[in-house]
């Protein structure tokens, strides 16, 4: 899309993180190395969310998510195009120290959700080299229960071990997308709450309230699906509580994972 001198004027009141000096100096470099004039548009929108632009990152943010079709032509599994998309919103949005985002690297030789699908792509060949062999369901949590100083807790375990293991799998499929999302990056890819909420434009404060109320649901769903699945007296749901928040970060790191 082309952007003449009133369009690049409006696109700077929509993103304020974009400065007109800054960008200024950034375009003239895109047009030495080959920029088309009707991308300069998708150029302020790169540079905006490589800023931090709450909109931008909205913009791109849904740009990311029409790469899934691409994706799936890879491995069509709804749990591998979620790794892909939070991958590449890791690799295009978070610098690396003492540098800039990897989208501000976007110079306008093609369409932007073009080259983000091609960045996606690129991401899913990755994972899919990489893959290390899932661990089998039954020694998913065995190091947990080897690991219990508790002996009622480990007795627990290791007599409903599989049942832990499903309930908390159940409560994490359960939750609402975005909320996986962030416990993914939280606790899988180790993001600062800074860092995450640079993702999403919003404070790391929310961030904060948003991976603790995840982490809770998953707690309280999975202790109701084991109180439904299991027969247990009172003082035997109390230590079901406790396992559950015993382990809970590490539980969702290893399942999520």
């Amino acid at each position: 899309m082309s952007a003449g001198g009133d369009e690049l004027a409006e696109l700077f009141r929509r993103f304020p993180a974009v400065d007109a000096t800054g960008f200024a100096e950034h375009l003239t470099g895109c047009r030495q190395s080959g920029a088309l004039a009707e991308h300069t548009a998708d150029i302020v929108v790169a540079w905006a969310a490589g800023r931090g632009d709450p909109a931008a990152l909205r913009q791109v943010d849904a740009l990311i998510a029409e790469v899934a079709p691409a994706v799936r032509r890879i491995d069509g599994s709804p749990a591998f195009v979620d790794e892909v998309s939070q991958t590449l919103r890791v690799r295009l949005l978070v610098a690396e120290p003492g540098a800039a985002p990897r989208i501000a690297a976007y110079s306008g030789r093609g369409p932007l959700g073009a080259w983000i699908r091609a960045a996606a792509i690129r991401v899913a060949i990755d994972l899919k080299r990489s893959a290390a062999p899932a661990l089998p369901g039954d020694d998913l949590l065995g190091d947990l229960v080897s690991g219990e100083p508790d002996p009622a807790l480990r007795h627990l375990k290791t007599l409903h071990r599989a049942d832990f293991q499903a309930a908390l799998k159940g409560a994490l499929a359960a939750l609402p997308d975005r909320q996986r999302a962030v416990l993914r990056l939280h606790y899988v890819d180790g993001l600062r709450l800074a860092e995450i909420g640079r993702l999403y434009g919003v404070h790391e404060s929310t961030v904060s309230r948003w991976v603790t109320r995840a982490a809770e649901e998953v707690a309280d769903q999975a202790r109701r699906r084991l109180t439904e699945r299991l027969s247990l007296s009172g003082s035997s749901l109390d230590s079901l509580a406790r396992l559950v928040r015993s382990q809970l970060d590490l539980s969702i790191a290893r399942i999520l994972r």
